[in-house]
């Protein structure tokens, strides 16, 4: 757990949401190609993929057979005919390609030795990204993704980031890496916009925050249960559909929520810690971390949605540090 103490992370953290800052961080990335990729995408995600535009990319999940989450990933159409799926699991993700994939014309493959990536995030991204790109950002939309060039190297771009503050991805070739850094680095320096150093700043403080999960908080849960239901769409086909109608059916039992500890905490509370309400366990700690910007300890559970609405108060932790249950997102 990060505290309010560490003033280098403290800077980093107010960089991003106040200025810029950047930071290499490479996804697993998964192509997808064939004459069936875009079918068996649609089948495989919760989100339409069917008719999504060359250059566009969704944000969706993956489930299993009983409709629980197993991936949460952005898909682009990158080009006529190839998909790249940006994901945290792809060696998972082919893997359970391999046990789908019977009956479609598809190909896939884990990309990510070759494809390098770098973040830059903040209010002024879109400032240090015009001094590096040939063709200008300004307008991309979320989740929109371009081919452009960077110092006379072919990279592409979308705007996306895990920081919830406007911000843009940039992929390279592994070999041209460095020579990107370098660009991305002197452009940065115009904005007085940091390097990021502290992985749990740009992993995890800043993304809870803004309510953004990793899949390993979410995994298990219904789309529904997880708040991103949004993202599901019941008029077609996917795999997990039928369990997830039969889980909505029965009711939501567990809910994916908030927690703030309401004193100064300095302990580490770890994942599947236990949460009680006097006494009586209602659910588990899925991640807790120390919110710069909010300047409190905050984290993400799993419990009982029936007996711990909003509000409750719980303890949480090997001292019972008193919490409250929130909704997941502080700002």
């Amino acid at each position: 757990m990060l505290f309010k103490e560490d003033e280098i992370a403290r800077g980093e953290a107010t960089a991003v949401r106040e200025n810029a800052a950047w930071h290499r961080w490479t996804h697993d990335l998964v192509k997808v190609t064939g004459e069936d990729a875009e079918k068996f995408l649609d089948w495989m995600l919760v989100n339409s993929i069917a008719g999504l535009p060359v250059g566009r990319g969704k944000y969706t999940t993956m489930l299993d057979e009983d409709g629980g989450i197993i991936d949460d990933l952005v898909v682009f159409h990158k080009a006529e005919g190839l998909w790249w799926l940006s994901t945290l699991y792809g060696p998972h993700a082919v893997k359970w390609f391999d046990a789908h994939a019977d009956g479609f014309e598809v190909a896939y493959e884990d990309i990510t030795q070759e494809i390098d990536m770098y973040a830059i995030q903040g209010p002024n991204s879109v400032k240090v990204m015009d001094e590096l790109v040939v063709d200008a950002v300004d307008d991309l939309k979320r989740f929109q993704i371009i081919d452009t060039v960077i110092s006379g190297i072919a990279v592409s771009v979308d705007r996306g980031g895990f920081t919830g503050e406007l911000g843009y991805e940039i992929y390279c070739a592994r070999e041209d890496s460095a020579d990107i850094s370098d660009a991305i680095e002197a452009a940065a320096a115009k904005y007085d916009a940091p390097r990021l150093k502290t992985l749990e700043v740009y992993v995890r403080s800043l993304p809870m925050e803004k309510g953004m999960a990793l899949r390993q908080d979410y995994k298990g849960l219904t789309p529904y249960e997880a708040n991103l239901g949004w993202s599901v769409r019941m008029d077609k086909d996917f795999l997990g559909k039928e369990a997830l109608e039969a889980a909505q059916a029965e009711g939501q039992k567990r809910a994916f929520v908030g927690i703030e500890i309401e004193r100064e905490s300095y302990e580490d509370i770890a994942q599947n810690e236990i949460i009680r309400k006097r006494g009586i366990p209602v659910g588990i700690c899925r991640q807790m971390i120390y919110g710069y910007t909010v300047d409190k300890n905050i984290g993400f559970g799993i419990v009982d949605a029936r007996k711990v609405p909003l509000g409750t108060r719980v303890t949480i932790g090997p001292n019972d540090s008193p919490a409250v249950i929130v909704e997941p997102k502080w700002c």
